[in-house]
């Protein structure tokens, strides 16, 4: 089920990576020219400063996520409210992958307004738990460890205090006793154990799990490995996904149906996964870009033959239109990619297998275009391969080189083109494929 899920999410995101910038904000928007006057900036400057930062009026998506300008004025008033000088300032805002080592904030491609500056380095200045906070001696008195010695192992990790949130995300350190105890109470020898935590991706190949840095703690040890030791979890993941199925109008009889269609294929068998690395290296040949103007006719095509391909190789046809509810409009494929606006309408998506069997439809409503539903997915890639990989007890360390990550990969543009979008769903049947090869002793 687990590896089914895995699949059907990577579909689903084929057939529907949609023109996100379809909703992008136009330069004659009346709302725009309001808000131009209300922070008393001329459209062709406001239009002048989001180019000089790499970004253009497109990528956004309403007129709320636009802001005033970062200025130097801006700049000083942030100081003056943290109480931060430019150095420390600075400081915090290179640690969180803000801007490059040496850079000002004002050089910031990822801070591009004074509301965005505020709002992240007041989130910064709260990440982290302080080594004087009451509650983490209270802890240290529990676990009886010593604060010098609980840095110690945390550092010793390539761990901080300030990688976590909150105190009960914390751990008594992980010692060769309670290795052992792990051990004996599920009936794993060393290498079992340590083959158990390869497959969870919580240790690296021909690692020990005393030298691991993603499980440190006794708890963390002893919750994961009785969640993977217990077969019923493989069929109750919670992946995150089930309110975007019902949200896009997925039903349970129409979610059966692309199960069972996905039982019908050999998902194991060796060509399938050729064929899906051969999609992913055609993938990664098409040159980074912004908008279709970037692309030639030639690239254009291999886009739509790679999405062409990746449905055949599901077995899978889509038919999509532009619907009010009570009439529908077909398009194409080429269509989409072209389109500028859909004056309000929804886009309904229907799947069908090969035989022209009707699977399931689902449909994307205005409201939707630019909104988590594919933006957030794309910021969240690599969360995602570590979250379906291997689901957490409800207590988990959030990791801050993660959010370095997604800031560092310019990725809080809220909108984008279709393909792009296109792209960011073949990259999800890449991670069903990291599934596929993970899950093959597992079964269903």
């Amino acid at each position: 089920m687990k590896k089914l899920l895995a699949l059907l999410m990577a579909v689903l995101l084929v057939v529907s990576a949609v023109p996100v910038s379809t909703f992008a904000i136009d330069q004659s928007d009346p709302e725009f020219d309001a808000f131009l006057k209300e922070i008393n900036w001329s459209k062709k400057d406001y239009i002048n400063y989001l180019k000089s930062k790499d970004w253009s009026l497109e990528e956004f998506g309403e007129i709320e996520e636009l802001g005033m300008p970062l200025s130097e004025e801006g700049v000083q008033a942030i100081m003056a409210k943290y109480e931060l000088t430019r150095s420390e300032l600075n400081a915090l805002h290179f640690d969180f992958g803000e801007i490059e080592e040496g850079e000002d904030v004002l050089d910031s491609i990822y801070i591009i307004f004074n509301e965005d500056l505020d709002y992240y380095t007041e989130f910064y200045l709260s990440a982290g738990i302080d080594e004087n906070d009451t509650e983490f001696s209270s802890f240290l008195e529990d676990i009886n460890w010593s604060k010098e010695d609980y840095l110690a192992f945390l550092d010793s990790k390539g761990w901080s205090l300030a990688d976590f949130w909150e105190i009960g995300e914390l751990g008594t350190p992980l010692t060769e006793e309670d290795v052992q105890t792990v051990m004996a109470d599920f009936e794993l020898t060393r290498e079992e154990l340590n083959a158990l935590l390869v497959d969870n991706y919580d240790l690296a190949e021909d690692e020990d799990v005393m030298e691991g840095t993603s499980l440190i703690f006794n708890e963390d040890l002893y919750s994961y490995v009785e969640y993977y030791l217990d077969e019923e979890n493989l069929a109750d993941i919670d992946f995150g996904i089930e309110g975007l199925f019902t949200e896009i109008g997925l039903t349970d009889e129409e979610l059966d149906r692309l199960f069972e269609h996905f039982l019908g294929l050999d998902l194991e068998d060796e060509t399938f996964l050729a064929q899906l690395e051969v999609l992913a290296e055609r993938m990664e040949t098409i040159e980074e870009f912004e908008s279709a103007d970037e692309l030639d006719a030639a690239q254009i095509a291999e886009i739509l033959d790679i999405l062409t391909d990746t449905m055949n190789l599901f077995q899978i046809d889509a038919k999509y239109y532009l619907t009010d509810g009570k009439e529908k409009q077909p398009l194409t494929l080429a269509a989409l990619m072209t389109l500028e606006s859909t004056d309000g309408y929804d886009l309904l998506i229907e799947i069908y297998n090969k035989q022209g069997t009707f699977l399931a439809d689902l449909i994307l409503t205005a409201e939707m275009f630019g909104s988590e539903i594919i933006t957030e997915t794309a910021k969240d890639l690599e969360v995602v391969k570590e979250v379906v990989a291997a689901p957490k007890k409800e207590t988990v360390k959030k990791d801050v080189k993660a959010v370095k990550t997604v800031k560092g990969a310019k990725l809080p543009k809220t909108a984008s083109n279709y393909l792009s979008n296109a792209l960011i769903g073949l990259a999800f049947v890449l991670i069903g494929l990291l599934l596929f090869r993970r899950m093959k002793t597992a079964g269903n």
